[in-house]
């Protein structure tokens, strides 16, 4: 049992396959990460081993991107075409009396996730909308403390709190305020940058304390901490099912936290002073309460374990030799290398089902949807004496799908290669089991074969040619993704082997011309078996297919081409919206040839 699902909705949504990728791939991600500071920490310089958390911000964002589909290699001309004298009636006498457009498919029974992927979806949309809006009532009360702050009017605070960032060559004005309700210095903005100050402070005048403090809390400015915080907490909300996510962002801010403390002491320069500045902390640590709102701020406190390992890594003082910045480079790039490699799976996963790439090719693009309704349906046409193909739906002729019985077409040529069946000789005789469809139960040739669509035929005749040279072949004749990974006698119903509309229209010309280099006389046979009809001198040839899938007919296809006096002309209907059958697609394929006045 195979599971399927819509590759278009894939695009758009959370499904259970991109779930466990982002899972899988993130995890991985953060686990190297946690796996580096746990056995190399003594090879990473403080600011170095903060930004190793800049590789898994990128790896969870990764899955959010915008990736293209490659498409047309030049523009493409738009032309619509009204129906309106095709659609009130039927240009066809009826199924009955035109044997090839009865249904003949075979039901298979598929795992539909896509009910556990809308779960998924809309569980993940919930959490999402929660955690913006937490975050949004968290950021709604840290503007509103930071506008009742009152700014600092005392001189020497101010006067410090200039040469503090003369030291640090910031000129960008940040406003110094106090509140009563902090107790913990922090600084806090993305466009505006404020730094709040205990309401304590201007009682306590200037301290070396205090220029602990401004010197802390401006190096995370000057670092752009502030401002990366915004894109570490949108990575957290879009990841917020993941607790390995979570478990990072605390490893992350201890890590920031580390890199400002070490750029302080090298600030300070002394040896004495960069202990008082641990003592600072430690200060700070016993009288604060932890803000409630710390996602958004950057204090001078950390919770007690963090603490720990700040004080400690002070109080070992020192900095980092050229040789472990080195090293930490090299850890970097391994690293970058690590989040590159993992865009092909997140592209595969954006488009699950195979596209096409339709490029230096003459395509006009058409408007037939008075033929064909929804987003999903597409028609392609090419006119080989024009060498011009004709499209209804670009995006959705390059799709690849299931061909179902379309694939007959070129299994049999296959069986007539390797000497399965011959020109002439056939007749393969009925195994006995009685089949859903009444035609089924005889004796079959290639003709009645083709004509009923009997698919136990064309399974007799791959089982006989062998998995290798069917694979072979269909890589010869360049058959969609060549993929018969879904076993032998189903990998073409509604499986694992798929080619789109545009690449039926080229195969079937590139079979017309032979350039498959087949004996003409196997050609020939194929091509006779597929002939349809014939009327005011020109000639129809095709072949319908229709994918049902649990009881549900959700794939239809007719495709084939139509010799007349003046060109021939190629083409390709697939129906995936309402009524997806094989005879829905050739009812409509023959109103819009009769509408270009191809086959009328």
């Amino acid at each position: 049992m195979e599971v399927i699902n819509d590759g278009r909705e894939e695009e758009r949504k959370v499904t259970l396959v991109r779930l466990l990728l982002v899972l899988t791939l993130s995890s991985a991600t953060i686990g190297i990460i946690f796996f580096i500071r746990r056995f190399l920490a003594a090879h990473l310089a403080p600011a170095w081993r903060y930004y190793l958390w800049f590789f898994v911000l990128g790896a969870l964002f990764l899955p959010f991107l915008p990736f293209k589909r490659f498409g047309m290699a030049e523009p493409i001309s738009m032309h619509k075409m009204t129906g309106h004298n095709a659609v009130n009636h039927s240009i066809l006498s009826g199924p009955s009396n035109t044997g090839w457009m009865n249904d003949f498919g075979s039901s298979v029974t598929r795992m539909d996730v896509s009910l556990l992927d809308r779960l998924i979806n809309g569980i993940w949309i919930s959490g999402l909308v929660i955690g913006i809006l937490a975050v949004s009532f968290t950021l709604w009360k840290l503007m509103k403390l930071v506008r009742s702050a009152h700014p600092i009017r005392d001189e020497g605070i101010n006067e410090l709190f200039g040469h503090c960032k003369v030291q640090l060559s910031i000129r960008k004005k940040i406003k110094l305020k106090q509140s009563s309700s902090v107790t913990s210095p922090f600084i806090f903005g993305l466009f505006q940058t404020y730094l709040i100050l205990p309401a304590t402070v201007e009682k306590e005048g200037v301290t070396r304390e205090l220029k602990h403090v401004l010197l802390h809390e401006l190096h995370h400015y000057k670092s752009r901490h502030v401002h990366w915080n915004y894109l570490f907490l949108l990575a957290r909300i879009l990841h917020w099912f993941n607790p390995l996510v979570w478990h990072a962002w605390k490893e992350m801010r201890l890590d920031r936290e580390i890199a400002c403390d070490a750029a302080v002491m090298k600030s300070l320069n002394d040896v004495e002073e960069n202990l008082d500045y641990g003592r600072t902390i430690l200060y700070y640590a016993e009288k604060s309460k932890q803000l409630r709102l710390d996602q958004f701020i950057h204090p001078i406190i950390s919770s007690k374990s963090h603490l720990k390992q700040r004080i400690l890594y002070i109080a070992a003082g020192g900095f980092p030799a050229k040789k472990r910045i080195r090293k930490s480079v090299a850890i970097l790039i391994i690293l970058g290398l690590v989040v590159t490699i993992q865009v092909p799976a997140f592209r595969a996963a954006a488009f699950p089902d195979d596209q096409y790439h339709i490029q230096g090719k003459d395509v006009e693009e058409e408007d037939l949807s008075d033929f064909l309704k929804g987003d999903s349906s597409s028609f392609v046409l090419y006119s080989m004496q024009k060498d011009k193909y004709y499209v209804h739906n670009i995006e959705q002729s390059a799709q690849r799908v299931s061909p179902n019985s379309t694939y007959k077409i070129y299994s049999a040529l296959t069986a007539l290669e390797e000497g399965i069946i011959r020109p002439g000789a056939t007749n393969r005789n009925w195994d006995g089991n009685n089949y859903e469809y009444g035609t089924w139960n005889q004796n079959q040739d290639l003709q009645s074969a083709m004509r009923n669509s009997v698919t136990w035929y064309f399974q007799d005749l791959d089982q006989q040619v062998g998995k290798q040279q069917i694979q072979k072949l269909l890589a010869e004749y360049h058959y969609g993704n060549e993929d018969i990974s879904g076993g032998m006698r189903d990998f073409w119903l509604e499986s694992s082997l798929r080619i789109s509309p545009f690449e039926q229209v080229e195969l079937l010309r590139n079979f017309y011309r032979n350039e498959f280099g087949a004996a003409p006389e196997n050609i020939k046979e194929v091509k006779a078996s597929l002939m349809l009809a014939q009327k005011h001198g020109a000639v129809l040839y095709g072949k319908t297919g229709t994918g049902i899938v649990n009881g549900k007919a959700a794939n239809g296809w007719f495709i084939g081409f139509v010799e007349t006096n003046s060109d021939t002309y190629f083409f390709a209907t697939n129906l995936r919206d309402g009524n997806a059958t094989g005879s829905k697609a050739a009812e409509i394929t023959l109103r819009i040839l009769k509408e270009k006045q191809i086959y009328q």
